[in-house]
């Protein structure tokens, strides 16, 4: 038991610097909101998000490079709004992307597409240029604040194989989604496509376990955010989403990508909902279990696959 509890623990100085590096970051969001709006917050941090990984693992220069075409990718997701098909092959192209990032280090560019899938569908009036402005903002803010924390090892490359397997699976099934939403204009069916980038992962684990804990655990992290945005009030929304951001961020700089990919998910999904306050609980319920379901279901499938080829070699 101790030896469990031991692996969640984490350094007084981590979490300080971790915690500072956060409170800036909700500071910003909220200056974004006050300037742009539900669109300028949404994607100052959407965009921050996607930088996190490379700003705490790459020299600032090299992060801030990747920030810049992340920041286009939003750009062009909402320019493809109301053409389900252009917007499922883009975000069905992001996916694909992410695997020969992924091969020089995993989680690298794994943010990229939840960011296009939520501006593609998210409710809103969204305008490109601002929307680039505002995510390579959150970008270049992330790669500040990074600057002053300490560099952590760079998380191994996954291997070539698992990680286009993965970004083949993620590109069709989100891709699918993210056009039948489109096409149908379902109610808050983005977070069907939203659950299923967050929960998907490569799996470089080679033992069913871990697979499904993380599994488990990210889907756990989803429905948490998803129970909290129906029944808690908007402070206390904020200082969740300012908690699991921190905790995020403290095991990013541990490095642990299993619990940082754990405490995200509820940080993403509560800023995905950003500027909905009135949605309908039933059917924002209904999306993100169908999300969550599936993608559970398809990473389990790849994990048991890969597990009994493992044992056949």
């Amino acid at each position: 038991m101790t030896g469990r509890l031991g692996a969640w623990a984490l350094p007084a100085r981590t979490l300080l610097l971790s915690a500072v590096a956060t409170v800036v970051l909700v500071a910003a969001i909220v200056v974004a909101y006050l300037a742009g709006g539900t669109q300028g917050a949404l994607a100052l941090g959407m965009g921050a998000m996607a930088s996190l990984r490379p700003a705490i693992s790459l020299r600032p220069l090299h992060s801030f490079a990747l920030a810049a075409p992340t920041a286009m990718a939003g750009a062009v997701a909402v320019a493809l709004r109301g053409q389900p098909l252009a917007a499922a092959f883009f975000v069905a192209l992001c996916c694909l992307l992410v695997a020969p990032a992924g091969m020089l280090q995993d989680g690298l560019l794994a943010m990229v597409p939840t960011v296009v899938a939520v501006l593609v569908l998210v409710p809103g009036d969204f305008q490109p240029g601002r929307t680039a402005i505002w995510m390579l903002i959150g970008g270049a803010l992330v790669v500040a604040v990074a600057t002053r924390l300490p560099r952590t090892k760079p998380v191994a490359g996954v291997e070539e194989r698992r990680a286009w397997r993965h970004a083949a699976v993620m590109a069709v099934s989100v891709g699918a989604v993210v056009y039948l939403v489109g096409l149908w204009d379902l109610p808050h069916g983005y977070w069907v496509a939203l659950t299923l980038t967050v929960v998907l992962r490569p799996f470089d684990d080679q033992t069913m376990k871990k697979s499904t804990q993380r599994v488990l655990g990210t889907v756990a992290g989803a429905l948490f955010a998803l129970i909290a945005a129906v029944f808690l009030p908007v402070w206390a929304l904020l200082v969740l989403l300012v908690l699991s951001t921190v905790l995020s961020a403290a095991y990013a700089l541990k490095p642990d990508y299993t619990r940082q990919v754990l405490f995200m998910t509820p940080a993403v999904v509560l800023l995905g909902s950003a500027g909905h306050p009135l949605l309908i609980a039933s059917e924002r319920a209904i999306a993100t279990l169908a999300g969550a379901l599936l993608a559970a279901a398809i990473a389990l499938g790849l994990a048991t696959f890969e597990n009994r080829r493992t044992a056949k070699g």
